[in-house]
Parts: structure tokens; C-alpha cells; sequence
């Protein structure tokens, strides 16, 4: 875990781990898909966003440990294992990444199970990317500020169509806070409310989910996989 605190990339945040499978050659391909003569680190996570939007559909899946290469392959990924994706493009392109674990509210994805609520435990554990670009960038900032995204955008992220991973491209996605009090926001832009409690950095998405668990582990978790693994989610 690292010190809430650090602002200096380590070699950790570099590394292959069991989810980011850098060595894949599915993975490397995917990558050298992306190279392009002096692009900006920023510019190269765009068009990775892009790439993985268009190449992987979105679908349902609490399987947090599907190594990245298998997403790939598959072309299809829960907004996790998307975000999984984004990471191992970019530690392959020597962009450091790690994580931030978020304790969220399950009423969050009520929106998206309204007659099947009750797959949906109290606490879900996100796993919300940063990645180094001179400091640290949050997931929901690699396009623009938040204070940029909230001014332009009619409405926040609802959880009821487009899928978190989309939307950060022009929806505020704000689970800590960014939009309280400005002048640009409104309420419903600000999703801190549903978060229970912030667990801190991690170098790699494994080490949170080792230390806290994963949801596909638990009875209604393997419920959920069978009944909702691999339906389009938007």
C-alpha cells in the first residue's frame, strides 16, 4: 500500500501483476497498436480509452481477477476489467499506474438492478485508477479538470445507461468530491455520497483486492456471475 501522501511513481507501478499480464502477446499487441511519433502520455491514454471503448463491449462481470489478456481476447469487460485494460496499456507504454480502493454504496448500481436488488451487497470495493503523468491523474480527469467536465455537462453519471468507463470522457464521474462547491456543478454531479469509506493507494489492483476480497468470491457474487456474466451492461 502506498503513503496517501506520495507523489513519486515506483517501479511497482510499472510491473506485470496475475491482472495486468504486460508479457502477453495480446497484450503488446494491443499496445504497439498505439504507438505513434511524439504523442503525449495523456494523448496515448486517450486514444487507449478510445481503442478499448470501440474494441471492448460492455458487459456485466464481477470476475476481478480475468487477467487483461483474456478481456482482450474476449472483447468484452466490465467497466473493472476495461479499467484493467487502461492500465496494463499504459504500464506498457512506461506510464506508471496504481489505484485508490473506494468502499461504495451498493444502492450506486441500483439504478442498473431494479428488480434484482438483492445481488447487490451493501459495500462494493472500487478499484479506481490513477496514472502518472508528471503527478498522479485520477481515472475521471484524463480528458479534462473536473471543474471543465461539470461545467459542460446538462447532467451527472446515473449509473443507468452509459457505463462508468465511457462516460469519463465527458461526464463528471466524481466519487471524491471535486465538484462540492463549485459554482459550475450541481448536486447530483458529486457521487462522494455513495462512498462509504477511502482505503487508500495501492501499487497494483491485485494488492486491493488481495487485501480486501472480491465480491465474485461470495455466494451471491458466483450468483451474480451465472445469472449476469457476459450481459451487455449499456
Amino acid at each position: 500500500m502506498q503513503n496517501p501522501g506520495e507523489i513519486v511513481a515506483q517501479s511497482a507501478n510499472l510491473k506485470a501483476t496475475a491482472i495486468l499480464d504486460l508479457d502477453h502477446e495480446e497484450v503488446r499487441s494491443t499496445a504497439r497498436m498505439l504507438v505513434e511519433p511524439d504523442q503525449t502520455g495523456r494523448n496515448l491514454l486517450q486514444r487507449a480509452h478510445t481503442l478499448l471503448s470501440q474494441m471492448v463491449r460492455p458487459v456485466y462481470s464481477v470476475d476481478e481477477w480475468q487477467p487483461v489478456s483474456k478481456t482482450l481476447q474476449k472483447k468484452q469487460g466490465s467497466c473493472s476489467q476495461r479499467m484493467a485494460c487502461l492500465e496494463a496499456l499504459a504500464r506498457t507504454a512506461g506510464i506508471p499506474t496504481r489505484v485508490r480502493a473506494l468502499h461504495v454504496k451498493g444502492s450506486f448500481w441500483y439504478p442498473r438492478f431494479r428488480f434484482s436488488r438483492w445481488f447487490i451487497p451493501n459495500r462494493v470495493l472500487l478499484v479506481w485508477p490513477q496514472f502518472f503523468l508528471q503527478q498522479w491523474v485520477d481515472f475521471d480527469e484524463l480528458y479534462a479538470p473536473v471543474a471543465e467536465l461539470a461545467a459542460a455537462a446538462s447532467q451527472g453519471f446515473r449509473n443507468n445507461g452509459e457505463s462508468l468507463f465511457e462516460a469519463v470522457e465527458k461526464t463528471p464521474v466524481d466519487f471524491l468530491g471535486k465538484t462540492c462547491g463549485l459554482a459550475c456543478a450541481i448536486p447530483e454531479h458529486d457521487l462522494s455520497r455513495f462512498v462509504l469509506d477511502d482505503a487508500g493507494f495501492f501499487d497494483t489492483r491485485d494488492e486491493a483486492f488481495k487485501r480486501f476480497g472480491s465480491f465474485q468470491f461470495t455466494l451471491r457474487g458466483r450468483v451474480f456471475e451465472a445469472a449476469y456474466g457476459g450481459r451487455r451492461s449499456s
